[in-house]
């Protein structure tokens, strides 16, 4: 009787340590799993890239496992560590899959946080195409903390997995059902990434068990973290990039080109796009690469990058690590990055600065080398009248390259300036209104005549104003001095020639000499100043001074000042521009039809025309290189609408 009573009390003691065990086991993978996908999640966070907790299936085939695995990148993600539980936790098992509720139903819909950026990442896009996690449960932790799956299922908006002492299903990674299941914890994830641990098998009817041991085989074990060779980043097609976007139609035809044109006020922001097809992320570097021009103090200056670098990461010279963007390569993503450069504050007109570009490996590997070069050209300027329909008609304003095209004086027309640009007369478009306007105070407009005014010209040193004042019964040419409340003087000149906007007043270099058309011809008219720098219109000849052999049927309608050479056009010949050093010395430079308001370079060289097309109303504006005898028209600065009156100010 002893002996039988023994004899139960230990069968009894066995059971009970096997069912403690079995408890145990389950309890602690649990706890081990839940923490597994809380560290995860902190390192998509913590790293910045997407980060997945990923169950195997063996192919698919079985929702039931003993292992996990883990792997991250921005793109084609790799295995960064592994564990396999198979002799460990006395059988505890894993399970994702669906099992009969008591309340609810299960949803195949994605579970999506409002408001992420995230929203887009696609699973498939993000994983290499052999890669095994296409077929395994995969929790993928973003950035920002949320959680995105490959097609789990989910009930109360929640994603769940089973941790059970043994359990069954039916079905593999795709349509799992669980038939039994001993003592089970269910995880729950959140879709903003929040890991829960409960007892039990969550929200289930009853019908599966969940107690004590349940027999079950895994035999299949987790892939081993990847040992892969780097593969060297390749820069996305157009990149490395410059903005403002060069126009390459106004680079100079030297050997080798520049790549953009810029002056020594300006910024040029550096832009570059990368992928890496080994799911490394990248680093880039910008450089400033010998010969280093000599600036206006004669030494050796880079200039100044936005970024000052982090010489940390195994490239040579100073760079940062580039920025993953999701968006990019139509939502497979790419990296990027942002500098900025700037030329020394005395760097020379000409110079050229060669910038290069290193993406590369942030572990190694060899960097990819781009090529950028910059000219610098002088701080010019040019000023213009342009017809367009937004926001409407206005003084327009651009660098000498055709960048940074942007109204200035909206509502104004017919722009005359200083060759430092620092003061302008212009129309009022709506009263005719004489404006003289400073830049340095630019709400002080001063109205120099009341109304009907007409293509005002400046005079070099700012002093005098030209232009046509409507008397009532016509035309009337008018010079007075730039300032408040001056008296304008009728210089008794004929009208000027038709149509109007052709029409260009110039002076001479020193500021004495008033230059119109006089009916057929070109003429001059001196200016002395009185006292208190009113200009004499009573001295000198009664007639002006005739400067061209042109023949009468000839009708001079625009000129311009170049070095004491007068650029002059004539409206008989299409509108031609020719270049004259008085009554001889003429030289023809026709470059195509009807070119108008010739303006001149204030550094010499160059001059611009108007181009007015016989088949477009659209005129646009040209720059005209003149080399020796011959004249060729380089393609248009302008962009659009109808533009005219340029002037070009240092």
């Amino acid at each position: 009787m002893v002996l039988l009573i023994l004899s139960v009390f230990s069968v009894l003691a066995i059971q009970g340590l096997h069912q403690g065990k079995d408890k145990a086991g389950a309890q602690g993978l649990a706890y081990i799993i839940s923490e597994e996908m809380r560290r995860a999640r902190q390192e998509a966070i913590a790293h910045r890239r997407p980060t997945a907790f990923c169950l195997p299936t063996n192919g698919g085939t079985s929702p039931i496992t003993r292992s996990f695995y883990v792997m991250d990148g921005e793109f084609q993600p790799r295995i960064v560590r592994s564990r396999n539980f198979k002799s460990e936790f006395a059988g505890a098992n894993l399970f994702v899959g669906e099992w009969n509720l008591s309340s609810g139903g299960w949803s195949a819909a994605p579970l999506a946080v409002n408001g992420s950026k995230w929203n887009s990442f696609d699973f498939s896009n993000w994983v290499p195409s052999t890669s095994s996690a296409r077929n395994d449960n995969c929790f993928v932790f973003l950035p920002d903390g949320t959680v995105r799956t490959n097609g789990i299922p989910s009930f109360e908006n929640r994603y769940h997995i089973l941790v059970s002492a043994g359990s069954t299903a039916s079905g593999g990674r795709t349509g799992a059902r669980l038939t039994g299941a001993g003592e089970s914890y269910t995880i729950s994830i959140s879709p903003v990434g929040g890991v829960t641990l409960s007892s039990g098998i969550l929200n289930e009817n009853g019908s599966s068990g969940g107690r004590g041991n349940y027999a079950s085989s895994v035999n299949f074990t987790a892939p081993h973290p990847d040992t892969i060779a780097l593969i060297d980043p390749d820069p996305l097609p157009g990149n490395p990039a410059l903005f403002p976007k060069p126009n390459p139609a106004n680079l100079p035809s030297t050997t080798p080109p520049p790549h953009a044109l810029i002056t020594k006020d300006q910024y040029v922001s550096l832009h570059m796009e990368a992928k890496s097809d080994s799911g490394e992320q990248l680093f880039c570097a910008w450089k400033i690469v010998a010969p280093i021009p000599v600036d206006g103090d004669g030494n050796q200056n880079p200039g100044a990058f936005s970024l000052k670098g982090d010489t940390s990461s195994g490239s040579s010279g100073a760079g940062g690590r580039m920025e993953w963007d999701q968006n990019l390569r139509g939502g497979v993503g790419a990296w990027k990055t942002d500098w900025q450069w700037r030329p020394p504050v005395k760097a020379r007109a000409g110079e050229v600065y060669t910038l290069q570009c290193e993406v590369q490996n942030v572990n190694g590997g060899n960097p990819k080398v781009e090529i950028k070069r910059l000219e610098i050209r002088p701080p010019g300027r040019i000023l213009f009248q342009s017809n367009r329909a937004n926001p409407g008609p206005g003084i327009y304003t651009m660098d000498e390259s055709g960048q940074r095209e942007r109204i200035y004086l909206p509502g104004y027309a017919e722009p005359s300036a200083t060759v430092d640009g620092q003061r302008i007369v212009c129309v009022n478009a709506t009263n005719h209104q004489l404006i003289l306007h400073t830049p340095l105070d630019p709400n002080n407009n001063i109205v120099l005549q009341a109304s009907g005014a007409h293509l005002p010209s400046i005079s070099p040193n700012g002093n005098l104003v030209a232009f046509y004042r409507d008397s009532g019964s016509g035309l009337q040419l008018c010079v007075m001095k730039a300032g408040l409340g001056a008296t304008p003087y009728d210089i008794a000149a004929p009208a000027p020639p038709n149509p109007l906007e052709t029409v260009k007043l110039s002076w001479s270099d020193d500021g004495r000499t008033l230059y119109f058309p006089n009916g057929p011809h070109l003429a001059s008219r001196e200016l002395p100043l009185l006292s208190g720098g009113r200009p004499d219109v009573v001295s000198g000849a009664s007639n002006p001074a005739v400067l061209d052999s042109y023949s009468s049927a000839c009708n001079i309608s625009s000129s311009t000042t170049v070095n004491g050479m007068l650029i002059v056009t004539d409206n008989y010949s299409a509108y031609d521009p020719w270049i004259t050093r008085g009554n001889s010395n003429e030289l023809y430079l026709s470059v195509g039809d009807e070119d108008a308001s010739v303006e001149r370079n204030p550094r010499g060289g160059q001059f611009m025309v108007t181009h007015r097309a016989l088949t477009d109303p659209d005129r646009q504006l040209h720059i005209v290189d003149v080399t020796g005898t011959t004249g060729s028209r380089n393609p248009a600065i302008t962009s659009e609408g109808s533009n005219f009156h340029p002037v070009w100010t240092k």
